[in-house]
């Protein structure tokens, strides 16, 4: 008789964990080519069942189910006992939702055989990375376990069964797959599916031979977080938008010819970039650059390129900073003129034009190639449809906020366009827009601000406490025995470099005349090609000086204003932000209480009011919108309103803040862990390691894997 295969109190505290409050859950056991399966609630009977069954002997593995089972499954034969063979085991159709995101990474190694310690250190290694990642962008601790060949990392859902979800869960798979899958470890993409069973911790992984070379492992937890958090389905859907898309063939068949000729690898060779190694994921080709191109700090293996089996090309780095950069910004990098269009490349767009200027020029015949195309370019005064349609779409480019709510909402905010911030004195208005300039800085966005309220060291002491974060955020008691924050001068200087010149704040030593700041500032703009201007507040600028006519007319003077910044922010494709303080109201603030005059709110794009979640927000929230006490727009500290959204008429959209008060940050929830990129510069200061992952004890994610 061998020894048994389980340990019994380490199967409790699993099930204690992963199946908390008697929660339905079905054990299945593969013993050689036998299947026993058993339905149960708690662990009352598991025990005495388990030692019904012969599992001393042959080839024994034990899994069960992880996501939230029908309840009338519980009523199957194997109620509560194990059956062998059973009719029925769980099938997707039977789990009502998901509550457990699994992430299953196994060495690649030959089939039917057990995982070597050198196989799985490197798993370890990986999980670190993928763990350290998904953390940086907002992801709670998970629950990580040894799975006995590899490593899973479990995170808390909640998902109802429906076919959107199912493919959420299914590209957020292949997404992690493609960033982090290798040559020697791979995260398994086909567990995404409802009814999928998993290892049972506490229970040995039997594999081929139990040799030296490659042992049979206990499977156990390794680390469990103090309280489950769940995970928001916005963070899914980030990390699935992360999955490189099959690119449709173009429908011009020069380019398709152009696209299916394109040689990847030697225009790799030509342009001397550095590749430490080609795999395959997917059925395509994957390369991963030594460095990634737009930030060189940025090591292998986290950027690469991918060749799709079209022929079709996409470029990833799993850095924030490098959100939404594509192959053709990779490109362009290299080949400046790689998209340009000239008139040699379309044979038949010279007699299209001649023909189309012949329409509008019948009495002319003789006409130059030179007048031709001046002649083509001007815009007609009035236009018909058909004229409109022939223009090249605009894309409309939006920055996001880095909140995920609000960007799901809006959709990020358009360049050429203009926002305005209002709220009362303490609502979080600059806290707010702080926040979302560092959010902007991290994608690489380039801010000018106008603080017309704080000097310039003041300014810069706040925001760097909200791009430090806790973990580098100083705590002292001050003179009267409140708490004091700071950051040490290391940690400065790194936020420092990692701003560099993206952002730039307007000294105020200058003077406060808009008259004279409006040249300067779009001299800026254009100068350092910004995305984003934030001007805190227009109360603090001197308006009287903007035209003369209007001098006495505080009210018309705000209307020059905000279309001044109209003007700037579509003709230097920005987008501009400015606070307005609200007039004296009566009652719940409102969109037309805005500074003094109804033509700001008629003439932004975007108006938004923070509220202090107080007795008072809530009151009047009852009063006007009949709000019950359990309403998500209490559970945040502060509030976002959504007042006005021209592109997709949005209004009355309450979005709830979550403020930390040692770092004066507003978060999307509780839960969420902002780490901006001079975070991961910190840690990779002499701390890389000869397979290039980066330790993150300091992240507070790397288990204790000995025990």
């Amino acid at each position: 008789m061998g020894k048994i295969n389980y340990d019994i109190s380490e199967l409790k505290k699993t099930l204690a964990i992963i199946k908390p409050n008697n929660a339905l859950y079905e054990i299945r056991i593969l013993k050689d080519k036998v299947t026993y399966s058993g339905y149960f609630k708690g662990t009352d009977n598991l025990e005495a069942e388990l030692n019904k069954l012969d599992l001393r002997s042959g080839n024994v593995n034990i899994f069960y189910t992880l996501q939230v089972i029908d309840e009338a499954c519980y009523s199957r034969e194997q109620h509560e006992c194990f059956r062998q063979s059973p009719k029925l085991t769980t099938s997707d159709a039977d789990i009502k939702m998901y509550n457990w995101l699994l992430l299953d990474l196994d060495p690649k190694r030959k089939s039917g055989v057990s995982s070597s310690e050198e196989e799985l250190t490197y798993t370890k290694r990986k999980a670190e990375r993928v763990a350290w990642y998904l953390k940086s962008i907002g992801f709670s601790s998970p629950v990580i376990a040894l799975s006995g060949n590899g490593v899973h990392l479990m995170y808390g859902i909640s998902l109802s069964n429906t076919p959107d979800n199912v493919k959420l869960i299914e590209n957020s798979l292949k997404a992690l797959s493609f960033l982090f899958s290798d040559e020697h470890v791979e995260i398994d993409i086909k567990v995404f599916n409802p009814g999928r069973i998993s290892k049972l911790y506490g229970s040995i992984a039997q594999k081929g031979a139990d040799t030296k070379e490659r042992p049979h492992r206990m499977s156990r937890l390794v680390k469990v977080p103090p309280s489950i958090e769940v995970t928001p389905k916005l963070l899914l859907e980030k990390i699935a938008a992360l999955l490189p898309k099959e690119e449709p063939k173009p429908a011009d068949r020069k380019q398709r010819k152009q696209a299916e000729e394109f040689d990847l690898d030697q225009w790799i060779s030509d342009h001397g970039i550095q590749v430490t190694k080609i795999n395959h994921w997917n059925n395509c080709t994957k390369y991963v650059l030594s460095e990634c191109a737009f930030d060189p700090t940025h090591k292998a293996p986290d950027a690469c390129l991918l060749k799709m089996p079209s022929g079709a090309i996409a470029y990833k780095c799993l850095h924030n900073s490098c959100a939404g950069r594509t192959w053709q910004d990779f490109r362009l990098l290299y080949e400046p003129d790689a998209y340009d269009k000239t008139y040699e490349e379309d044979d038949g767009h010279i007699e299209r034009g001649y023909e189309e200027y012949k329409r509008y020029n019948r009495n002319r015949q003789d006409v130059t190639y030179e007048l031709l195309v001046k002649e083509t370019s001007e815009e007609p005064l009035f236009e018909s449809a058909k004229h409109i349609f022939s223009k090249p779409k605009e894309e409309r480019v939006c920055l996001e906020t880095g909140f995920m709510e609000l960007d799901r909402v809006i959709g990020g905010l358009a360049k050429g366009e203009i926002t305005v911030v209002s709220g009362l004195r303490g609502a979080g208005k600059s806290t707010w827009l702080s926040q979302i300039m560092l959010n902007c800085i991290e994608k690489e966005h380039t801010v000018i601000v106008y603080s017309g309220e704080l000097k310039d060291t003041r300014f810069m002491d706040w925001i760097s406490l909200q791009a430090a974060g806790s973990e580098y955020v100083m705590e002292r008691t001050g003179k009267f025995g409140s708490p004091y924050y700071y950051i040490l001068n290391e940690t400065r200087d790194m936020i420092a470099d990692w701003m560099g010149e993206k952002l730039w704040l307007y000294n105020n030593k200058f003077g406060s005349s808009f008259k004279d700041i409006s040249t300067v500032l779009a001299s800026k703009i254009k100068e350092t090609q910004a995305d984003m201007v934030l001007i805190d507040n227009m109360m603090s600028l001197d308006l009287m000086e903007s035209e003369p006519y209007a001098r006495n007319d505080k009210y018309e003077q705000q209307t020059i204003f905000v279309k001044q910044l109209k003007d700037i922010a579509v003709t230097c494709n920005c987008h501009i932000i400015f606070v307005a303080h609200p007039r004296k109201a009566q009652g719940f603030l409102r969109l037309d209480d805005i500074a003094g005059s109804g033509n700001i709110s008629n003439l932004v794009d975007n108006a938004f009011i923070t509220h202090r979640n107080n007795e008072d927000f809530k009151r009047l929230t009852k009063q006007m919108y009949h709000w019950k006490e359990t309403n998500d727009a209490y559970s945040g500290d502060n509030v976002v309103e959504i007042c006005k959204d021209r592109e997709n008429g949005t209004q009355d959209k309450f979005i709830p803040l979550f403020y930390q008060s040692n770092t004066r940050r507003f978060l999307s929830s509780y839960n969420e862990e902002i780490r901006y990129s001079w975070q991961l510069k910190m840690l990779e200061k002499g701390k890389n390691d000869k397979a290039g992952f980066i330790p993150i004890e300091e992240a507070g994610v790397i288990p204790p894997w000995e025990v």
